[in-house]
């Protein structure tokens, strides 16, 4: 086990490592937000409004300052990296639930089924993302269980399209046929031998997602159409420093640096692990 072990570390990079590391450090550190740093976000004091970071100001005693309303920005920003990592990880796994189901009913089903299904997914594709938030901000409300909503609305089509293709490439190999014959049924079948031979492709899919969903969430909180003030997110905070950008502008700059840490780190780790668990491009090698 400790060769196996050994061996697992010393296939992956120690750029993946580090990026694996820090990722994981900033998201048990920011769900751990509320134990760590437990604040009212609703508390303001303008007597305290924007002081400036430590890295403008040594004396100051804020690591990056104030905002407009006199709340510590590094704090905020702890609850904000929490609150858009539990909205983006929550409408992934939507997608991926609805993707999958749609993509093996779409992939076992053929005929009618396969085509009827396809063209909902192809249809969902041709409508923006930004006026299914906006009609789903006006039905339901701007809130995280909204943006959740769009996202595993928006995202469940790639999912779809990539199980299909991968069901409809296994469905008829020997193996499945045998299952079949001996009498074993569709789910049986489904965990047994799908799901198995799907995972390694749908893992890539995930984790490449994760980023663009993390990008819709801040967008749509951006916009106005996702979490709502006193609540943060990082589109809150960039959203809420824009008007600062003259002579406070880390209250913007700080936010949107780490989400693109954020998007680079999962970026790059996708890229990893797409290059090891997708079989064509190890034949190509």
């Amino acid at each position: 086990m400790k060769q196996n072990k050994i061996k697992i570390r010393r296939g992956i990079p120690p750029l993946i490592l580090f990026l694996m590391a820090t990722f994981l450090l900033i998201a048990i550190v920011s769900l751990l937000a509320p134990v760590l740093f437990p604040v009212d976000l609703k508390d303001t004091d303008l007597m305290l409004r924007l002081k400036p970071p430590k890295f403008v100001d040594p004396q100051s005693p804020y690591l990056f300052g104030t905002d407009s309303l006199g709340r510590d920005v590094a704090t905020r920003l702890l609850y904000a990296t929490r609150t858009s990592l539990i909205i983006s990880v929550s409408g992934m796994l939507l997608a991926v639930l609805l993707g999958l189901v749609v993509g093996v009913v779409s992939g076992l089903g053929r005929g009618a089924v396969d085509l009827s299904l396809m063209f909902v997914t192809d249809a969902e594709l041709s409508v923006p993302t930004t006026f299914i938030g906006i009609v789903c901000a006006t039905m339901m409300g701007a809130n995280a269980l909204t943006t959740i909503i769009v996202i595993g609305v928006t995202g469940w089509p790639g999912f779809a399209r990539l199980v299909r293709g991968q069901v409809m490439q296994i469905r008829n190999i020997s193996f499945i046929e045998c299952s079949r014959a001996l009498g074993a049924s569709k789910p049986r079948i489904f965990f047994e031998h799908i799901l198995s031979n799907i995972a390694s492709p749908l893992i890539v899919q995930t984790t490449v997602s994760l980023g663009a969903f993390i990008l819709l969430e801040s967008t749509l909180s951006y916009l106005g159409l996702g979490i709502q003030p006193p609540e943060t997110s990082l589109g809150v905070m960039v959203s809420e420093g824009r008007d600062y950008m003259l002579q406070n502008w880390w209250l913007a700059i700080i936010p949107s640096l780490v989400i693109v840490v954020l998007l680079m780190q999962i970026s790059l780790v996708g890229d990893w692990l797409r290059d090891r668990l997708d079989p064509q491009l190890k034949s190509k090698r």
